[in-house]
Protein backbone atom coordinates (compact mmCIF):
# COMPACT_ATOMS: atom_id res chain seq x y z
CA UNK A 1 0.00 0.00 0.00
CA UNK A 2 2.76 2.15 0.90
CA UNK A 3 4.65 1.75 -2.88
CA UNK A 4 0.59 2.71 -4.19
CA UNK A 5 0.61 5.95 -2.14
CA UNK A 6 4.51 6.22 -3.64
CA UNK A 7 3.68 6.15 -7.04
CA UNK A 8 1.01 8.56 -6.61
CA UNK A 9 2.54 11.39 -5.27
CA UNK A 10 5.38 10.39 -7.30
CA UNK A 11 3.06 10.70 -10.39
CA UNK A 12 1.65 14.17 -9.11
CA UNK A 13 4.68 15.38 -8.32
CA UNK A 14 5.57 14.93 -12.25
CA UNK A 15 2.90 16.63 -13.19
CA UNK A 16 2.93 19.17 -11.12
CA UNK A 17 6.70 19.68 -12.78
CA UNK A 18 5.32 19.21 -16.00
CA UNK A 19 2.85 22.19 -15.23
CA UNK A 20 5.50 24.21 -13.40
CA UNK A 21 7.67 23.49 -16.66
CA UNK A 22 4.54 24.89 -19.01
CA UNK A 23 4.42 27.87 -16.35
CA UNK A 24 7.98 28.59 -16.97
CA UNK A 25 8.21 28.60 -20.75
CA UNK A 26 4.58 30.67 -20.73
CA UNK A 27 6.54 33.35 -18.63
CA UNK A 28 9.57 33.28 -21.15
CA UNK A 29 7.39 33.87 -24.25
CA UNK A 30 5.17 36.72 -22.71
CA UNK A 31 8.48 38.30 -21.44
CA UNK A 32 9.82 38.03 -25.09
CA UNK A 33 6.84 39.32 -26.54
CA UNK A 34 6.59 42.33 -23.94
CA UNK A 35 10.02 43.62 -25.00
CA UNK A 36 9.23 43.25 -28.59
CA UNK A 37 5.98 45.13 -27.79
CA UNK A 38 7.58 47.95 -26.45
CA UNK A 39 10.34 48.10 -28.82
CA UNK A 40 7.38 48.57 -31.55
CA UNK A 41 6.12 51.23 -29.56
CA UNK A 42 8.76 52.78 -29.33
CA UNK A 43 9.53 52.99 -32.92
CA UNK A 44 6.23 53.93 -33.71
CA UNK A 45 6.06 57.14 -31.22
CA UNK A 46 9.37 58.28 -32.90
CA UNK A 47 7.49 57.57 -36.45
CA UNK A 48 4.51 59.51 -34.87
CA UNK A 49 6.53 62.45 -33.50
CA UNK A 50 8.46 62.41 -37.51
CA UNK A 51 5.05 62.63 -39.44
CA UNK A 52 3.92 65.63 -36.76
CA UNK A 53 6.91 67.67 -37.70
CA UNK A 54 6.52 66.65 -41.64
CA UNK A 55 2.78 67.49 -41.34
CA UNK A 56 3.38 70.75 -39.67
CA UNK A 57 6.53 71.75 -42.13
CA UNK A 58 4.31 70.79 -44.91
CA UNK A 59 1.35 72.79 -43.41
CA UNK A 60 4.01 75.67 -43.81
CA UNK A 61 4.80 75.38 -47.01
CA UNK A 62 1.25 75.35 -47.85
CA UNK A 63 0.44 78.55 -46.60
CA UNK A 64 3.48 79.64 -48.22
CA UNK A 65 1.90 78.19 -51.64
CA UNK A 66 -1.14 80.26 -51.34
CA UNK A 67 0.43 83.18 -50.27
CA UNK A 68 2.89 83.06 -53.57
CA UNK A 69 -0.42 81.94 -55.76
CA UNK A 70 -2.21 85.29 -54.00
CA UNK A 71 0.47 87.07 -55.21
CA UNK A 72 0.26 85.58 -58.49
CA UNK A 73 -3.09 86.63 -58.72
CA UNK A 74 -2.08 90.21 -58.02
CA UNK A 75 0.40 89.72 -61.17
CA UNK A 76 -2.23 88.81 -63.22
CA UNK A 77 -3.72 91.80 -62.67
CA UNK A 78 -1.13 93.99 -63.14
CA UNK A 79 -0.61 92.79 -66.45
CA UNK A 80 -4.17 92.84 -67.46
CA UNK A 81 -3.86 96.40 -66.16
CA UNK A 82 -1.19 97.33 -68.52
CA UNK A 83 -2.89 96.35 -71.71
CA UNK A 84 -3.93 99.28 -73.07
CA UNK A 85 -4.77 99.63 -77.02
CA UNK A 86 -1.61 102.30 -76.94
CA UNK A 87 0.57 99.84 -75.59
CA UNK A 88 2.74 97.62 -77.54
CA UNK A 89 3.00 93.85 -77.54
CA UNK A 90 6.43 94.54 -77.64
CA UNK A 91 6.59 96.50 -74.14
CA UNK A 92 4.08 94.08 -72.42
CA UNK A 93 6.35 91.05 -73.57
CA UNK A 94 9.35 92.56 -72.30
CA UNK A 95 7.41 93.48 -69.13
CA UNK A 96 6.35 90.15 -68.81
CA UNK A 97 10.06 88.36 -69.23
CA UNK A 98 11.33 90.82 -66.28
CA UNK A 99 8.76 89.51 -64.30
CA UNK A 100 9.33 86.04 -64.77
CA UNK A 101 13.04 86.57 -64.33
CA UNK A 102 11.97 88.43 -61.31
CA UNK A 103 9.93 85.85 -59.91
CA UNK A 104 12.56 82.97 -60.78
CA UNK A 105 15.00 85.20 -58.75
CA UNK A 106 12.46 85.04 -55.90
CA UNK A 107 11.96 81.24 -56.30
CA UNK A 108 15.68 80.29 -56.12
CA UNK A 109 15.80 82.58 -52.96
CA UNK A 110 12.85 80.86 -51.38
CA UNK A 111 14.99 76.99 -52.47
CA UNK A 112 17.88 77.98 -51.13
CA UNK A 113 16.51 79.00 -47.49
CA UNK A 114 14.57 75.51 -47.39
Amino acid sequence: MERSIERVIAHKLTDLEKKLEILVNTKEKLRWENTELQRENAELRLSNIKLKEEAKELKKKNTSLEKDFNKSKSFAKIVTSKLTPTSGIAELKESVERYIQEIDKCIELLEDTL
